[in-house]
């Protein structure tokens, strides 16, 4: 839906409490412009609206959501203006500004995202770490986009017995890092895609020194191997229905049994018939504060000796897969605003729209693992909101770097 402009007293605190430092430092000028080189996507002639200009408002557009694009445009290049005066430095029509970001599209965001964003991967920064693993969690969710015919195409709607109903979804799968809730890689498709085929596009970002918790939806034999090949530690929740026999209980209660893939698996060719993996099983159930207990829990893990990972430790970490959760929440309810959907009305917009409110959603967590770090504690213990509040009011910097070039006003809009 489009968003109201602003009365003049609401421009007025909007701008005084602008800060685009902490994008400037995570996102630099020269990577975006690297990038805008190599995908084919930069400014070949000089333009009102550079493709870097696009690059930024997208990743601002994500802080200020409620604020229409023309508005958050005047944001952006309000110290252009001031430096240049306002008939120097034009604020585009709205048919332009939507032109400008067609020109640029999704994939250079797509790819600035895959270049730069990381997990913090510090050791030295608090519930980061068990026993010199990174903890990790997989996990998908879904977002709503804006009722056009191109996006219902695209990315598809829920249907009942009269039709299609409801907007368009476009659904997506996550790795974030639990300790910071960094939203390190993602894989993004239609509401036709199942999260089991999207998240075997992120199995690559594993690494040897992470531990990856998981949800019961993502357990099949095939993708438990596709993981393990990376040396990646597992632990993951299981369904009922998977067969996990004991073959031989260990001192902590867990017990060691074998996997085996599934006949539909080996009609697919995704395994043998005589092929099995051992694992490690722990078992229990959460009690409840009224005293009620929750169903039988059971994990999976590939780390088999229970003198280095006791069973009660497991258990307890398994709890840390809800930091991707919160993660998300952040991301849909703080940052988009759960009512409001993404405002683009095309899919490639829509796509670019996404990957900038992941572009700023890891801007501001990044801010936080650093404030945490410096403060000596756990990210969990900062307020993402007021974060969000601290970064567009008290970093206050220049937009566009300071020297020579400052005094040649073609240099930005080349």
């Amino acid at each position: 839906m489009p968003r109201p402009k602003m009365a003049a007293p609401s421009q007025i605190r909007l701008l005084e409490q602008l800060s685009l430092g902490a994008v400037i430092k995570t996102y630099p000028m020269a990577t975006i412009e690297t990038i805008l080189d190599q995908t084919g996507c930069n400014s070949i002639r000089r333009r009102l609206l550079p493709s870097y200009i696009i690059v930024y408002l997208t990743i601002v557009l994500a802080l200020y959501a409620d604020v229409s694009i023309r508005e958050t445009l005047r944001i952006i290049l309000d110290e252009l203006r001031t430096r240049f005066g306002h008939d120097a430095i034009k604020i585009g029509v709205s048919s332009a500004i939507t032109k400008a970001r067609q020109r640029v599209g999704a994939y250079p965001l797509q790819v600035l995202f895959e270049q730069v964003v990381q997990p913090v991967n510090n050791p030295q920064l608090k519930g980061c770490y068990w026993r010199g693993k990174l903890l990790v969690a997989v996990d998908g969710n879904c977002i709503e986009v804006q009722n056009t015919k191109k996006n219902r195409g695209y990315f598809g709607t829920h249907t009942n017995q009269h039709g299609p109903t409801g907007y368009p979804i476009l659904k997506w799968v996550g790795l974030g890092e639990c300790g910071t809730h960094i939203i390190f890689a993602c894989q993004v498709g239609s509401i036709f895609n199942d999260e089991k085929a999207l998240f075997t596009h992120l199995i690559s970002k594993l690494q040897p020194d992470m531990l990856l918790l998981a949800d019961r939806l993502y357990y099949s034999y095939h993708l438990w191997k596709k993981c393990i090949d990376t040396g990646c530690s597992l632990l993951w929740r299981v369904q009922k229905g998977i067969s996990l026999k004991p073959l031989t209980y260990l001192s902590d209660g867990s017990y060691l049994a074998e996997i085996r893939p599934s006949d539909k698996l080996i009609h697919k060719g995704l395994g043998q018939k005589n092929e099995k993996m051992t694992v490690r099983v722990v078992c229990y159930n959460v009690t409840f504060e009224d005293g009620s207990e929750s169903e039988p829990i059971r994990l999976i893990t590939n780390l088999l000796d229970s003198e280095e990972a006791p069973a009660e430790e497991l258990a307890l970490l398994y709890a840390d897969r809800w930091a991707i959760e919160t993660g998300f929440d952040e991301f849909k309810t703080h940052l988009k605003g759960s009512p409001r959907i993404l405002r683009s009305q095309l899919p490639t917009l829509v796509l670019q729209e996404f990957y900038g409110f992941l572009l700023a959603y890891n801007l501001v967590r990044k801010v936080m693992a650093d404030a945490a770090l410096m403060g000596d504690m756990p990210p969990g213990e900062l307020s993402f909101v007021h974060s969000v509040r601290v970064i567009k009011r008290r970093l206050t910097v220049s937009f566009f770097p300071s020297g020579d070039d400052t005094d040649d006003k073609t240099n930005f809009l080349s």
